[in-house]
């Protein structure tokens, strides 16, 4: 019988500190295994290739105690080194001295909140103090606790149908999600630029998404695709190893995030009338008039407290009154005159109709 196959999990979207391929001592063979191997926050992932959005396993760093050379081995051409936690050790070869300082390196930053002293060059050290401080910026948890999570709904008798209604709500809640093709929304970030730089779209084969961008450098634009594809348990943003959102919304956040911003959602406004306005059709005439009513904030009525006075009522406004009189119709809006003359002129004809 052929060996089961390992389980393979989805990779989280913290960010990748550094990544080589690594052979790993692997304990029931005792034998050295090769995995492209990546320092997330204070974990290191084991994967098959750079390219696989799973990893088959994780070795969590929060039990360190130190990282060093193994000096057992007398071929100077390898280049071993020893992981010492609380709960074990494991042993690790890599493919050149360099690769094997490095990361000796980084793992000793992660773990000690500080850079060590080792031979290192003014580059890899600049390296090595960005890795320290978004490993700062990621430890602090947030003080708020997030709202419970509602209850479990029962499985539908169509669950195509159920999956697709939830995309429809999750898109319209989405505010930098629109129903374009990918040229449509160069154009789009093109003619609204100061609205925002980035937004979400369907992709071609309609079953996953894309996020499209743009900038401008020196009246020169730069505009990039990315793809997101659905997976069971949420979206992968299919750059780097692979990146797992749990929404839309989240794959939104990580572009602004790790752009510190640079990357805006393209949020157009509506348009809305600023004032109140109406048609209203002439008694008489039977013109139709446009009229703006230009209101104010008013307060209450005062009643009377004392008995015996009845409460007055408003005087009511004779008919005359509220026609439109020819001084106030000269006050209208040019609009408003190309309706009138347009109504008139279908009256005219309607009655010469009847005459005839």
């Amino acid at each position: 019988m052929s060996s089961p196959r390992p389980v393979r999990h989805r990779v989280f979207h913290d960010p990748g500190y550094y990544s080589s391929y690594l052979e790993k001592l692997e304990i029931k063979s005792q034998k050295y295994k090769k995995y492209w191997t990546v320092l997330r926050g204070n974990e290191l992932f084991f994967q098959m290739t750079s390219r696989d959005p799973t990893y088959i396993e994780k070795l969590s760093l929060e039990n360190f105690v130190s990282v060093e050379n193994d000096t057992s081995h007398n071929n100077t051409q390898q280049y071993f080194f020893i992981l010492k936690l609380k709960t074990g050790e494991t042993k690790f070869e890599a493919y050149s001295s360099e690769a094997r300082e490095q990361w000796k390196g980084y793992i000793h930053t992660v773990t000690k909140l500080e850079i060590p002293k080792l031979d290192f060059l003014p580059g890899q050290i600049c390296s090595l103090q960005e890795v320290l401080d978004k490993e700062m910026k990621r430890l602090p948890k947030p003080t708020f606790s997030p709202p419970p999570l509602p209850p479990a709904r029962s499985r539908p008798t169509t669950p195509e149908l159920e999956q697709s209604v939830y995309d429809d709500v999750e898109n319209q809640q989405l505010s930098c999600f629109y129903n374009v093709s990918r040229v449509e929304a160069e154009a789009m970030l093109e003619k609204n630029v100061e609205f925002g730089n980035m937004l979400m779209r369907p992709n071609t084969d309609n079953k996953n998404f894309s996020i499209t961008t743009r900038q401008e450098f020196n009246n020169k634009s730069v505009v990039k695709h990315y793809r997101i594809s659905c997976v069971d348990d949420g979206y992968v943003i299919e750059i780097d190893d692979g990146i797992l959102c749990t929404s839309k919304q989240d794959t939104i956040n990580f572009f602004i995030q790790q752009t510190k911003g640079v990357l805006k959602p393209l949020e157009i406004p509506k348009d809305y009338e600023m004032n109140l306005s109406y048609v209203q059709e002439d008694a008489e005439s039977g013109e139709l008039i446009h009229r703006n009513l230009h209101t104010s904030k008013l307060s209450p009525a005062k009643t009377s407290t004392e008995p015996g006075i009845p409460k007055e009522s408003p005087p009511a406004q004779s008919k005359t009154q509220q026609l439109t009189t020819p001084s106030q119709s000269r006050t209208l809006s040019a609009l408003s005159q190309a309706i009138n003359a347009e109504l008139n002129l279908k009256l005219m004809q309607r009655r010469a109709a009847m005459y005839d």
